[in-house]
């Protein structure tokens, strides 16, 4: 899988990320495709992508809150690969953290999967990239830099990561580009009430909650603009101008 350019999406099996994996591979990169416990998701992903193109989809597991994981995803991708041009940093963990309850355990989850393994994922394949002077998307998040009502460990960790897209774009300059998307409402969960959903769309300008595709094509998009780095780019229908 190394004559066409490759793209390592992680949490890429499922929601956004398989949006992103299925984008990217229609634009005719080969995807390397982590997930931790969608084994079955990611399976069925990849057949469906090899069907369209052969050999153009690998899957990969690691829990990337264990750094041996983190570690060993390298080493597999870098040996099969033998390239990298995009790498995106898509998997994450979110849920609340409310004062009271809020632990150590919850930070440490939080922490690594938002901010923590993307650092360790950018720093084992920056030889790679900058073989290829390719990029680095990292998924932040459109609100969690104004903070959030009982997400403050979540918000704490993209807020870092936003940090760290800045400061690894001085730093991996001129061979790195890194860059950020931070979504907005994407994807509604089903589980959510109707009044909250109506609450939410009065914040957004536009009107509508975001598709997956939204963020897809933004991503793409980094990839083709070879002049923009240390950026985050918003996708929220303007819900971040309230």
């Amino acid at each position: 899988m190394t004559k066409n350019k490759v793209v390592l999406v992680t949490g890429g099996s499922r929601r956004i990320g398989k949006t992103i994996s299925e984008f990217f591979h229609s634009k005719g990169f080969n995807i390397a495709l982590h997930y931790n416990h969608s084994k079955n998701d990611a399976i069925s992903l990849s057949s469906s992508l090899n069907k369209l193109r052969k050999n153009s989809c690998d899957i990969y597991q690691a829990n990337l809150t264990d750094p041996n994981e983190i570690n060993s995803l390298i080493d597999k991708v870098k040996q099969d690969t033998k390239k990298l041009n995009v790498l995106i940093n898509n998997a994450s963990s979110f849920y609340p953290t409310p004062i009271e309850t809020a632990d150590l355990d919850s930070w440490h989850d939080l922490s690594f999967t938002n901010l923590i393994a993307p650092f360790l994922l950018i720093q084992g394949f920056k030889d790679l990239l900058a073989q290829e002077n390719g990029c680095v998307i990292n998924i932040s998040d459109a609100i969690a830099t104004k903070g959030i009502d009982n997400f403050s460990l979540y918000s704490a960790a993209k807020g870092g990561i936003e940090i760290i897209t800045k400061s690894f774009a001085k730093e991996l300059s001129p061979d790195i580009r890194v860059n950020a998307v931070a979504p907005g409402a994407i994807l509604w969960p089903e589980q959510d009430e109707k009044m909250e959903k109506e609450s939410t769309l009065k914040t957004i300008p536009l009107g509508r909650i975001g598709e997956a595709k939204d963020i897809a094509s933004a991503a793409f998009f980094i990839t083709q603009s070879k002049y923009m780095t240390g950026q985050v780019i918003k996708v929220d229908g303007g819900r971040s101008l309230s």
